[in-house]
């Protein structure tokens, strides 16, 4: 399947051959698709959903995931533990309603294949412009097809984690160039990796999409995740009018001080760790000495939990399991 990206950032679709082996690749995690994930005996198991339906049930939670997992199996387990844990992802999803075996338990998850992560510093361009990452257009076209199967679904919660808010853009923008309705679905970016402006400019742009007050989560040092903060406010003020107040303006405004001030303090922290000055010269060395000091924090108590978890999340998570 080619798409070729228009000047108006609407897509048009080139080239499609069917792949009769398609649902195979699916099963083995090695292409694009849909799973039912159910957490049965301390397990998370995922299940093929060959047709691109997620489950006919109102409010239903639809995971979103990043690349870099070893397969669908290990991305529906971290996936479910982060959306079934705590924070505001957590009160999305639902929480522990999700790790229920009966009725009203489980989630669908979106798995797109790779041995890299999806944006981030490292992938920087694709990072801040993720309509423009031409690697996640077949998973996009499959995810908006799931979500325009699901329009009639009540209440549906989309929640792209890490990379996936980059296959969410996409997907929303597809379908809001095709002007299509959904039935009071919600979105939610956890700790995206790519711009958080333009998957909210994308959220806006279909109708039916509503945006919770708070419809991300990042951690302080997450560059990509924290740099659109205050283009999301003045894009909140344009778009959402007098639903968006004086008052969540200034909240916000504060949280995005907040958050950049927390991160301040991170780096100072790390550069006393490596014996540094904030006042040097030299901003590449700098930053080269900083590498090894967070290496050095992993031994340094908070102040390595928080580096671990902002920059290697899937082995903090892993490490954090055990304990």
């Amino acid at each position: 399947m080619t798409a070729e990206k228009l000047p108006d950032d609407s897509y048009k679709l080139l080239h499609f051959q069917a792949d009769l082996n398609y649902g195979e690749l699916i099963e083995q995690g090695q292409a694009p698709g849909l799973y039912e994930v159910k957490h049965h005996k301390k397990r998370w198991r995922a299940t093929p959903r060959r047709d691109g339906r997620i489950e006919k049930r109102t409010q239903r939670t639809v995971a979103i995931s990043d690349s870099g997992y070893v397969d669908h199996l290990d991305a529906a387990r971290r996936v479910g533990e982060y959306i079934s844990g705590g924070g505001a992802v957590a009160g999305m999803a639902g929480g522990r309603i999700i790790k229920s075996p009966g009725d009203g338990g489980g989630f669908d998850l979106h798995f797109t294949p790779g041995k890299k992560r999806i944006g981030g510093f490292e992938n920087y361009r694709n990072a801040v412009n993720p309509l423009n990452d031409g690697r996640l257009h077949e998973s996009a076209l499959l995810l908006a097809r799931s979500i325009y199967m699901a329009r009639d679904i009540e209440g549906v919660c989309w929640i792209a984690e890490f990379g996936g808010s980059g296959v969410l853009t996409q997907a929303l923008r597809i379908l809001a160039d095709r002007k299509v309705k959904l039935k009071s679905h919600t979105a939610f970016l956890y700790r995206p990796s790519t711009s958080p402006h333009e998957a909210q400019k994308a959220m806006h742009a279909v109708e039916g999409l509503e945006l919770d007050r708070n419809f991300k989560e990042s951690n302080a040092l997450d560059y990509i995740g924290n740099r659109d903060n205050l283009r999301i406010i003045s894009e909140r003020c344009k778009r959402e009018g007098e639903s968006y107040s004086a008052l969540h303006r200034a909240t916000d405004t504060v949280r995005a001080g907040v958050t950049l001030h927390n991160a301040l303090g991170f780096v100072v922290g790390a550069a006393g760790l490596a014996g540094l000055s904030m006042g040097a010269p030299a901003a590449g060395a700098f930053l080269t000495a900083l590498g090894g000091a967070v290496a050095t924090a992993a031994t340094a108590g908070k102040l390595g939990q928080q580096a671990m978890k902002a920059w290697a999340p899937k082995k903090y998570s892993e490490i954090a399991s055990k304990f």
